[in-house]
């Protein structure tokens, strides 16, 4: 890019001269001006530096530097003297200039180096921007779609919360875009310039919450070989993401009310209190208030976290929203991967979307799209290749699992508890009779029972065990404690 670059001296000489060294650099446009009332009127040429001489006849370099920095506060501008005085050099700084040389042949190097350190900071800035400019466009509402009534309703609330700096909750099923949502609302607000930080409170261990949430000083604990800088630390200026926020515990709860009532924490470890500044935003798929009816969460912290509350439909309630989703998906493959061009939907397939439940909503959608792709064997994509009917699915996994699903009306037996079942599932099966009415297992305990057997065939590892049931990682957490397979 070109840099704009004002010289404004009252000595034609000099000014000539130093024109001439900038012009050598082909990045670099140079315009020349006399007078501090020149250079003033053609400001609407938007420079990126200034060079001003201080001392000129009529208006003085002083003045004219703080009538440029009224009319481009972020302009920096290089103050320009025939004699190195010191007070005048402070009083400019103060003014707002960028640096201050005084004129001379031995000053022609630092100048040269100032001028570049200026044009490589405005490269930096405006790269930064373009990028903070991409990503405001990646997680805009351009990237939430659907135009169905309960649709609206989430735009409506979201442009709402655009609005001051209330801790929003985002509530809805797992898969329909809560954290799309949050870094909408972080990308349109006020603090877009600053750090979108995410925390997936499911997804750390009870134990390390703390030292994530608040950091940890060197030493504060076995393995703190080094002090960390926690989340809240991390997202000052900007805002900070709590995904699963139903999956804390009580103690870190009445950690975490105190941190937001006092905008202050202290890291593990750590005598200093540090102040923060960043906007809360949480999201849960839990029913809250049944938590706090149970005693599994605070009810103060559920007033000060649900300010504003924002709930997202599930996607069976979006209507033909889930033909648009599936367009947009199919495109977004196609642009990345050209070899399937041409992909379409068939009718049949299209019929076949809109009747179904979708229980992982957006999430699951987008993945029977991809993998519908890919398995359409003709540029038709049919109701086939979309692979919704969930037995077809859950028998690969099985296999792989060793486990070998049949309808229990089939072989009931093999569903029983075996001579080698654990006690656990001993007392669970202990109720069951042999007659074939009483025989019958509940779907419930059908899940609790594939739950608990991938985990021991993975050997208790919970990220391969999720992979293989086809679910979430933080789902297969929930899943373990609510079936109370791990503690």
């Amino acid at each position: 890019m070109k840099y704009r670059i004002f010289v404004v001296d009252d000595d034609p000489h000099y000014a000539r001269l130093l024109s001439y060294r900038l012009s050598k650099n082909p990045d670099y446009e140079v315009h020349t001006y006399h007078t501090g009332e020149e250079a003033l009127s053609h400001m609407d040429l938007n420079p990126h530096l200034v060079l001003l001489d201080i001392m000129m006849p009529g208006m003085d370099g002083l003045e004219v530097l703080s009538r440029m920095k009224r009319l481009a506060p972020d302009l920096p501008v290089i103050m320009v003297s025939a004699q190195g005085v010191i007070n005048v050099a402070i009083e400019a700084m103060k003014k707002g200039a960028y640096d201050y040389i005084t004129k001379g042949q031995d000053d022609f190097v630092k100048l040269d180096t100032v001028v570049r350190h200026v044009t490589e900071h405005i490269s930096l800035k405006e790269e930064v921007e373009t990028l903070r400019n991409e990503v405001a466009r990646q997680y805009g509402f351009r990237e939430i779609i659907g135009n169905s009534t309960v649709m609206e309703e989430v735009y409506r609330l979201i442009q709402k919360a655009l609005r001051g700096d209330l801790t929003v909750a985002i509530l809805g099923e797992s898969g329909t875009g809560k954290e799309l949502v949050a870094r909408a609302i972080h990308f349109h607000s006020s603090r877009k310039r600053g750090p979108f930080v995410v925390v997936n409170c499911a997804a750390i261990p009870r134990e390390l919450m703390e030292s994530e949430f608040f950091g940890h000083e060197k030493g504060a604990f076995t393995g703190a070989h080094a002090r960390k800088i926690g989340k809240f630390e991390q997202a000052h200026g900007g805002t900070l993401f709590l995904d699963e926020i139903g999956e804390l515990d009580l103690d870190l709860q009445a950690k975490l009310l105190r941190a937001l009532q006092n905008r202050e924490i202290q890291r593990v470890g750590g005598n200093e209190t540090i102040q923060f500044d960043a906007r809360i935003i949480s999201a849960t798929n839990r029913n809250i208030l049944e938590m706090i009816r149970q005693g599994t969460f605070r009810e103060d912290l559920y007033y000060r976290l649900f300010q504003f509350p924002i709930p997202l439909p599930p996607l069976r309630e979006r209507g033909q929203d889930i033909l648009l989703l599936a367009h947009h998906f199919l495109k977004q493959f196609i642009q990345k991967h050209p070899d399937f061009k041409g992909k379409r939907f068939s009718e049949a397939a299209k019929r076949h979307m809109l009747s179904y439940s979708w229980p992982g909503n957006v999430r699951e959608l987008k993945s029977a799209v991809e993998r519908a792709i890919l398995i359409a064997d003709e540029d038709e994509i049919q109701p086939r290749d979309l692979m919704l009917d969930t037995s077809e699915i859950i028998r690969p996994w099985s296999e792989r699992l060793s486990v070998q699903w049949k309808p229990v009306a089939e072989n009931v037996a093999e569903l029983q508890p075996s001579s080698s079942t654990s006690g656990k599932e001993q007392e669970r099966g202990a109720s069951s009779s042999t007659t074939e009415e009483e025989s019958i297992i509940s779907l419930e305990e059908l899940k609790r029972q594939a739950v608990e057997r991938a985990y021991r065939l993975c050997e208790g590892n919970v990220d391969k065990a999720a992979v293989e049931l086809g679910i979430g990682r933080a789902t297969m957490y929930r899943l373990l404690k609510k079936y109370q397979i791990v503690d």
